[in-house]
């Protein structure tokens, strides 16, 4: 099981905004691509690291008008290669990248409705599909606990109808994994 909190935001759009501070949830798995040896010539372990979770993200926006309040939920599910050390001072450190697909379940706008270039953008035009990358830094505590920063950068516009700048789902987060086994 794996869990973080996060700061998320939508890039290049609402000018006076502040991320939402959220959780995600999930499950993992995590499959040896080899088996290795403790040797001098293997330095790395390599892992595939599925996860799929169900992540809050959005962000407020405060303007003359009042506050704005995009909550976006998704289900998501990350495909990650886990790279892990395990010799010397970086025994414990691990880093995985990989692509990650989300699919909004829920999209709730609320606020005053600001018009742009394009219109008005509420429910109706965010993209319910999104796509990123996403990677992590972490740390193994003990056999069963692991800690992780956690980076995903969107790679599809949220917004497709805006034009004038590229819309993009960003997030930031710190959290643990729990392995049951």
């Amino acid at each position: 099981m794996t869990g973080n909190v996060h700061s998320s935001s939508i890039e290049g759009i609402h000018d006076f905004s502040r991320g939402r501070i959220a959780p995600s949830l999930g499950v993992f798995a995590e499959i040896p691509l080899e088996s290795f040896q403790r040797s001098i010539y293997s330095p790395l372990r390599y892992y595939i690291f599925p996860v799929v979770e169900y992540s809050m993200e959005g962000e407020k926006t405060i303007l003359e008008q009042g506050r704005q309040y995009y909550r976006n939920d998704f289900v998501a599910i990350a495909l990650y290669g886990k790279f892990h050390f395990y010799r010397g001072f970086f025994e414990n450190f691990y880093f995985m990248v990989g692509p990650r697909a989300a699919y909004a379940v829920s999209v709730d706008f609320k606020g005053p409705v600001i018009n742009y270039e394009s219109g008005p953008l509420g429910d109706d035009v965010t993209k319910k599909w999104s796509f990123s990358a996403s990677t992590a830094f972490g740390y193994v505590i003990s056999d069963k606990l692991e800690m992780y920063v956690r980076f995903d950068q969107g790679l599809t516009k949220v917004y497709p109808n805006y034009d004038y700048r590229k819309t993009w789902n960003r997030l930031l987060g710190i959290g643990v994994s729990y392995y049951f086994n």
